[in-house]
Formats: structure tokens, C-alpha cells, sequence
């Protein structure tokens, strides 16, 4: 099968990579050009990347870059992202060659364009920008900016800003885009350039940081927000499993607690959480979902996760840390 069609695995989409580009030092875009099964995706969605490093399947969440009307015209999609010296992912994504088969997810997630008859603010913060690129490409595509008032805050460190020619673009196709291109040291914190739009509906995507302060401003004025953020938690390296301890689960909003002792699935079945699942034995992937932040144990290998967004299995994870996943 594998000399038939390179990298099919059951369950999973193929596609091929079509050019690996430098952005910045560190932010890396990646075309991909999915085999013609793949669904359609909705701009602001995210999917599972795998590749395989030294014999190894490794998977990480990446958002889209590109919106659906590129993706009908050129067959292609693209992914910017940060690499991460320590990343068990990224490092290796400028070793990927043009033809190599990689597989990916169905589109995930729901941070897409709202559906309200209001201004839009969107607030990026680093790779967080991918997402509203994303937005904006369809929007314009699609006249919506025509009929929207939309303005972009987009912070990142000095000289670490990608995609501003994309933005110029927009602005000059549209005079309803308006964008600012701002650092910490130079602007201040995001809080100081939120007071002018009270009237605007909000989304957000960059570290926890900025989320929660966005988060916690919007509460004071009443402010809707639509978000979709990372977070880096401390790496645990030493946990015992004999300890029993709790931590806290967020799930599609809602919060549970849980212990490290019993799988995560098998303690959403008790909570008789709604979750699909299989095997529950690690074998037919049933039971993925999208770990958002936090450290999860393998229970086959011992092996910790990082804490950034990752597929795990919830049959065959436990949790090391309070965590928050996506169904």
C-alpha cells in the first residue's frame, strides 16, 4: 500500500508538500497540496499536521494560512508557523522536500468569522496572525470586508512582524481594513489600545498573556470576544504516579476535575461527558482530540507531552497538569 500510495495511513489525509519558504529567523511557511478527499475548509480553522521524524510519526496542530477561495483556485493550503529550537515538530519542517507525502487532519475548530452585524477587532499576537490572514484573504475574496469595518492589532517583537505585504495589500484593496503593526517595548500592553472599540466584536489569538488581558478588559465594557490562544506551562519532569493528585479539565467550556490515576477518557465516561471512542487501548484513534495546553503521561511509555497544542488520545493519556482540551 505505502509503494501505491506513500504515506496513506487509515484515518488520515495526505498531501504533499509543495515548498518549504523562510520567513523570518525563526517563522517558517509551508504549501501543502491535499489529495482531492480533503474537506473543505472554513478560514480560522485548524489541522493536524503529521510527518515522520527518525522513524517516528509526529503530530502537531497548525492553523490555516490561507482561505478556502486559495485553496479552490491554486489546490493548495498554507502554514506559517514558529520554529521552536526544542520542538519535537518545527525544527524538522525545513528538511521537507517538495513532493514528499506528509499527512494531515480534517479541518478543526471553530475561530472563524463571525456572523454579527457589528465592526470587528481582531488582536494577533506573534503567529497568531495566521488565523486572521486566513479571514481576511476569504473576506476580501468574498466582498465582506465591503461590508464590515474591520481593524487588526497585530503585536509581535521588533523585526518578527511576517505577512505585512499580505496586509497592505488587503488595506489597499479595501478601505474598510485598517491595521497597526506594534511591539510591547514600543506600544505598551494590548489594554492600551482597546479603548476605542467597545462598540466592536473581538477576536483573538496569540499567547494566554494576551488573551487573558483582552479577556479581562472586554468583561469591564461588556465586550463579546471570540478567541482561540496558546499557552506554555512548565514542562514536568518529575511526577509520581503513586501520588495521587487533581487537577482541573476544560472542555469545550466546561470545566472538570480529574485525576492523575485514571485515563482521561475513562473519567469523561464517568462524568458521562458526551466523547467518541473506539479499541480504548490506543490502537484505532477514535478517542483524539486537540490538547490546547497542559502535559498529559502516556500510559504505554511513560512519556510526558509538551505543553503546547498536540493531538493526544484520551484512552492512553493522564493528566500531569490542569489541562484544557478540544473535543
Amino acid at each position: 500500500m505505502q509503494q501505491v500510495r506513500p504515506a496513506w495511513r487509515d484515518g488520515h489525509f495526505r498531501a504533499r508538500v509543495v515548498t518549504v519558504k523562510k520567513l523570518s529567523t525563526d517563522m517558517l511557511e509551508v504549501l501543502l497540496m491535499p489529495e482531492r478527499s480533503w474537506p473543505t475548509h472554513v478560514a480560522g480553522q485548524h489541522i493536524a499536521l503529521t510527518i515522520e521524524i527518525n522513524g517516528r510519526l509526529t503530530t502537531r496542530v497548525f492553523t490555516i494560512a490561507s482561505g478556502a477561495n486559495t485553496r479552490q483556485k491554486e489546490k493548495q493550503i498554507r502554514l506559517v508557523t514558529k520554529v521552536k529550537a526544542q520542538g519535537a515538530l518545527t525544527p524538522y519542517l525545513h528538511s521537507c522536500v517538495p513532493n514528499q507525502w506528509v499527512n494531515i487532519s480534517a479541518p478543526m475548530g471553530k475561530f472563524i468569522w463571525p456572523k454579527v452585524k457589528k465592526p470587528l477587532l481582531m488582536i494577533a499576537g506573534g503567529s497568531g496572525i495566521t488565523p486572521f490572514i486566513a479571514m481576511l484573504d476569504d473576506a476580501v475574496n468574498n466582498a465582506q470586508l465591503h461590508h464590515t469595518q474591520v481593524h487588526l492589532l497585530y503585536f509581535a517583537k521588533p523585526d518578527e512582524h511576517v505577512l505585512l505585504n499580505e496586509l497592505s495589500a488587503f488595506s489597499k484593496r479595501c478601505e474598510h481594513f485598517t491595521y497597526d503593526v506594534l511591539t510591547k517595548q514600543k506600544d505598551g500592553d494590548v489594554e492600551a489600545h482597546l479603548c476605542n472599540f467597545a462598540n466592536a466584536h473581538w477576536l483573538v489569538c496569540g499567547p494566554h498573556a494576551m488573551f487573558e488581558q483582552v479577556e479581562s478588559y472586554a468583561k469591564t465594557i461588556n465586550v463579546p470576544v471570540s478567541s482561540e490562544h496558546f499557552a506554555a506551562l512548565p514542562v514536568v519532569s518529575n511526577t509520581s504516579l503513586t501520588e495521587n493528585e487533581t487537577f482541573s479539565l476544560v472542555h469545550n467550556g466546561q470545566s472538570l476535575a480529574i485525576d492523575n490515576q485514571q485515563t482521561l477518557l475513562s473519567q469523561l465516561q464517568q462524568a458521562e461527558q458526551p466523547v467518541t471512542y473506539g479499541c480504548g487501548m490506543g490502537i484505532c484513534h477514535q478517542c483524539q482530540c486537540v490538547k490546547k495546553r497542559g502535559v498529559v503521561r502516556d500510559t504505554r511509555t511513560g512519556e510526558l507531552s509538551d505543553s503546547a497544542e498536540q493531538l493526544i488520545q484520551l484512552c492512553v493519556s493522564q493528566a500531569v497538569t490542569d489541562l484544557e482540551i478540544q473535543l
